[in-house]
């Protein structure tokens, strides 16, 4: 548990893009130079003006000096203001506070600035301590501010924090103690430097993979993990006042309402069909009769369907939502990047458990699975496409992965959730085949969608899946070639090579 926290203010306690962008916007144009895209001026956010002038634009001092004047002119009255607190920022340091952590702000920004930021937003009263710049750029570097900001929290003079910190006996600060949090290398370097830890808060406005290879002891984009390396206990819930029973409750009642929607919506069309077969449409009863695996098949998907559209409503009130644009932007471009290799291990992954159940004869023992595999092949290529492939898929991603694992993932780490919601998931298909399946796929569905922050990845994996089974099992010529152990080998091959190839994309994404 760290007893110190100092923490860095732009990009990482709020979010203040607009004003600064704009500001270096407004500067710049002011030294004859236009840029429209403000995404370009992120890289101001964090690190000194100063220098920022000068390693972005290749300003002389005289001119640097002059930019940043120009930026403080419309900073001061407008740009201040042009800001906003993190969402959870606020709980998150009340928290903190709560639990006898002493808390600094360490920010290359103007102290005047800085403190008119907090008290507008009204964090202030969170802070013992409140370092930042000043006006008059003596005092600019990261190390200065953090030097000021050790020496409040532990009342030494500054000029012997470092000789303190480095003290192995006798009277020495406790380094294992104080924690550096900031979304830049400047903060993680700075860290270094006093031998402390660190947090590089991924949602801020470093460039990707900055805060890895500058060394931060911990990444993370969560306000509960940044609470959780803090403090090494997970962050309080509202919903923590419930008891076990009223844990398992919450966390299955998707299920229940998945299976009584679809139950009573079925039964409804029953009941519909079975008056319509008595009266106007006796006549058709035969058909019906013949074409009864179709229908089913037809019914429940519109019953699926219905189910989805509650379901969808449901997931966009409990979803967990990126804390900034950053990390939603970052998120669309890591599925841009990886949305083919996610498809790919859909597809091979299925064929390869199918495969090796085929070649295991399970598939052909397991009589309630042969009923359901009846029924579900029984519909055309294209409509069991439509089905199998987009309504399904989209269906049980928002119920298991969306719902269920996103409730669970509020009690319990992500190890817990994997398997045990994977197990739901194989047990909801009630046989012992598609269980085993299920509960495998499930495990690299909830991965997927713990890893892409969203249902998009295991939408992806769970339709391609879908699909190529669906293809195969339709088209004899499909179903041939892969049959045999060669294909067993490759498809389980490029199962593992793709997979690991997406898990160690994600390591490195940390």
């Amino acid at each position: 548990m760290y007893r110190y926290v100092l923490f860095d203010l732009d990009g990482t306690l709020t979010d203040p893009k607009e004003g600064i962008c704009k500001c270096v916007q407004y500067a710049l144009h002011e030294m004859g130079i236009e840029e429209p895209d403000l995404d370009r001026l992120e890289c101001f956010i964090g690190p000194p003006l100063l220098a920022s002038f000068r390693d972005f634009y290749r300003m002389d001092d005289a001119q640097c000096e002059l930019a940043v004047k120009k930026y403080r002119e419309r900073y001061a009255t407008i740009g201040i203001f042009e800001n906003e607190l993190y969402p959870g920022m606020e709980e998150l340091l009340k928290r903190l506070s709560e639990k006898g952590i002493r808390l600094a702000i360490a920010s290359s920004k103007p102290q005047l600035f800085v403190e008119r930021i907090l008290k507008h937003f009204k964090i202030e009263p969170y802070f013992e301590v409140v370092a930042g710049s000043d006006m008059n750029g003596k005092k600019v570097e990261k190390t200065d501010v953090m030097q000021e900001a050790i020496a409040g929290l532990f009342h030494t003079p500054e000029d012997c924090v470092m000789e303190q910190l480095q003290k192995k006996d006798g009277k020495h600060l406790p380094t294992d103690q104080i924690l550096m949090v900031g979304d830049r290398k400047f903060d993680v370097e700075g860290a270094q430097s006093f031998g402390i830890d660190s947090v590089g808060v991924g949602y801020g406005y470093a460039e990707e993979g900055e805060l890895k290879e500058a060394g931060a002891t911990y990444i993370t984009d969560d306000l509960s993990e940044l609470y959780r390396i803090i403090t090494d206990e997970r962050m309080p819930q509202p919903t923590d006042k419930k008891n076990a029973f009223q844990k398992s409750i919450y966390v299955l009642m998707p299920l229940v309402y998945n299976f009584v929607l679809t139950g009573g919506i079925l039964l409804i069309i029953q009941v519909i069909l079975d008056t319509l077969l008595k009266g106007s449409l006796s006549g058709y009863s035969a058909y019906f009769t013949e074409h009864s695996s179709q229908y089913a098949v037809f019914f429940d998907a519109f019953a699926t369907l219905i189910c989805g559209i509650v379901f969808a409503r449901m997931y966009q009130k409990e979803k967990r939502k990126p804390i900034s644009d950053v990390v939603k932007r970052r998120n669309r471009m890591r599925l841009k990047k990886d949305g083919l290799l996610i498809v790919l291990a859909g597809m091979a992954l299925a064929l390869f458990l199918n495969i090796v159940f085929s070649h295991l004869h399970i598939l052909t023992s397991s009589e309630s699975y042969k009923q359901v595999a009846g029924v579900q092949y029984s519909v055309s290529i294209v409509r069991g496409l439509i089905i199998y492939g987009l309504i399904k898929p989209v269906e049980e991603e928002l119920v298991f992965r969306g719902l269920i694992y996103g409730r669970m993932r509020l009690y319990f780490p992500k190890v817990f959730c994997i398997p045990i919601s994977a197990l739901i998931f194989g047990c909801y298909h009630g046989n012992l085949v598609q269980a085993v399946y299920g509960f495998l796929m499930g495990c690299v569905m909830a991965w997927l969608y713990e890893n892409y922050r969203g249902l998009t990845a295991s939408v992806l994996f769970h339709s391609a899946a879908n699909v190529i089974v669906f293809l195969f099992s339709m088209v004899p010529v499909l179903g041939k070639m892969a049959s045999g152990v060669v294909a067993a080998l490759v498809s389980g091959l490029a199962a593992v090579i793709i997979i690991g190839i997406l898990w160690r994309k994600n390591k490195n994404a940390q």
